[in-house]
């Protein structure tokens, strides 16, 4: 298998290149096409890595992100909670995230997790299931975490709180 050039003149006096495979048994294959389209795409991809080299040094500078798109937001991830419901003896469990203030660490929260899921339990239990059906079951959830993380971190400047996972069984 060689990969040869012939030289041959074309039909206006000059000289053209066609790139052949021969194979074993004689036959020569033009491959001439794919050898272009692969150059051009490789010049693209060098051309577009070129621009964005470019374009990339003038970008904006971590304070002027902060500035438009605001502080990192900053989670506490509290542990997953099983929780009796009121009426017919279903369970619940429910997976919840506060948002911090961004100067706050996260663990900050861990201390008050026990205390957050014994009271929303208590409340849980004179909840009947059929109260948490649909979008307004988990806005009533959330309300109920809501209040109770207010009432058990009134140290701690809690910006929202976040239903990760809410599943009746």
């Amino acid at each position: 298998m060689i990969a040869s050039r012939h030289l041959a003149p074309d039909g206006a006096g000059g000289v053209s290149v066609r790139l052949v495979f021969r194979r074993k048994n004689g036959e020569t294959i033009g491959f001439g096409l794919p050898v272009v389209i692969i150059g051009v795409l490789v010049l693209l991809a060098l051309l577009g890595g070129l621009g964005v080299a470019m374009f990339s040094k003038d970008g904006p500078t971590p304070q002027q992100i902060i500035a438009r798109m605001g502080a990192k937001k900053n989670y506490a991830a509290l542990p997953e909670m099983s929780m009796t419901l009121g009426g017919g003896g279903r369970s619940m469990d429910v997976r919840v995230l506060l948002e911090l203030d961004p100067k706050v660490d996260p663990r900050i929260a861990e201390p008050y997790a026990a205390r957050i899921a014994d009271r929303l339990s208590d409340r849980m239990r004179d909840v009947e299931p059929e109260r948490l059906v649909g979008a307004e079951g988990a806005q009533f959830m959330k309300s109920t975490i809501t209040s109770v993380v207010e009432r058990e971190i009134r140290t701690i400047k809690v910006r929202d709180v976040m239903l990760e996972r809410m599943v009746t069984r």
